[in-house]
């Protein structure tokens, strides 16, 4: 029997990791409907986030210069990699796969060239604070809590830039159809750049938020990368709105299904949900939300 101080506990954990999670994965769902490209080095530029922020930290000693920093040198590194790898391609009839191919090739690429430079062992990240709060009965991690918010607030910056300004009319312009919106003066490769910097942008946010919980460490972008990829086939490529209510479901799914069963087998359940989706509706949640 499960009691209702463990189910209120993994719900309240579940919540939390939803949110982090989202912010991860609406980056590379974002990047995916603007551009079409599935960027199989997302989890790269969550672990070059995390670098950027522990280096930063270490110099400067401030938690917020760090999270400035990694932004930053993510967003240059997503900038870069529409402008010298991605947009040569874009002529091509395969660019999906072309892209996919490329983007993998940079994982590796940004894995293991990092640690060829400064090793494999992990590196601990200063934690923000070690207070716990108890309500009701349920522990309440205040570094879990701020790094919650702190993704609530970043998707919602996110929401306003894209429906509020200029440049956010443009990357739903080029969205739906970029032809139309070259006519109208929009420069589409611009905006894909853009675009692809804020999504890495995100996912190193996500990286360095996340350091303080996980050691960096050159390989740690690849789960982080699994359970966004889930989520945005069970939320729908391309679609936000489904991606965020993909994201807390199956943050807390995979939350309370630990009580009955171990971590890997709770991965496991993950992946029959998103083939379940995908069977009943390809377009996942978001071609229900979105229709």
């Amino acid at each position: 029997m499960v009691s209702t101080g463990l189910l209120a506990q993994q719900l309240v954990n579940g919540l939390f990791f939803g949110g982090q999670l989202a912010l991860i994965a609406v980056g590379l769902t974002l990047i995916w409907g603007v551009a079409r490209v599935l960027n199989f080095a997302h989890g790269a530029m969550f672990m070059v986030g995390g670098f950027a922020g522990f280096f930063a930290v270490r110099a400067t000693g401030s938690i917020v210069l760090a999270v400035v920093a990694s932004m930053l040198v993510v967003f240059a590194l997503g900038w870069i990699t529409e402008i010298g790898l991605l947009e040569p391609l874009r002529e091509r009839e395969e660019f999906d796969i072309a892209s996919m191919v490329v983007t993998l090739g940079l994982a590796f690429f940004l894995e293991n060239g990092l640690r060829v430079a400064i090793g494999s062992r992990r590196r601990s990240f200063p934690s923000i604070t070690d207070e716990v709060w108890n309500v009701a009965g349920v522990a309440i991690s205040v570094e879990r809590f701020v790094i919650f918010v702190v993704s609530v607030c970043a998707l919602g910056a996110l929401f306003l830039f894209i429906s509020r300004t200029k440049l956010g009319l443009a990357i739903r312009a080029v969205s739906q159809d970029d032809q139309t919106a070259l006519l109208m003066g929009v420069r589409p490769e611009r905006v894909y750049a853009i675009t692809l910097g804020l999504s890495a942008a995100l996912a190193g946010l996500a990286g360095v938020l996340l350091a303080p919980l996980f050691a960096v460490y050159p390989s740690v972008g690849w789960y982080p990368f699994l359970l966004a990829f889930i989520v945005v086939m069970v939320g729908g490529l391309g679609s936000v709105r489904g991606t965020l209510v993909a994201a807390l479901g199956l943050a807390v799914v995979r939350s309370v299904s630990t009580i009955w069963v171990a971590s890997e087998a709770a991965m496991v359940l993950l992946f029959a949900i998103m083939i379940a989706v995908l069977l009943v509706n390809p377009d996942g949640i978001g071609g229900w939300i979105d229709g």
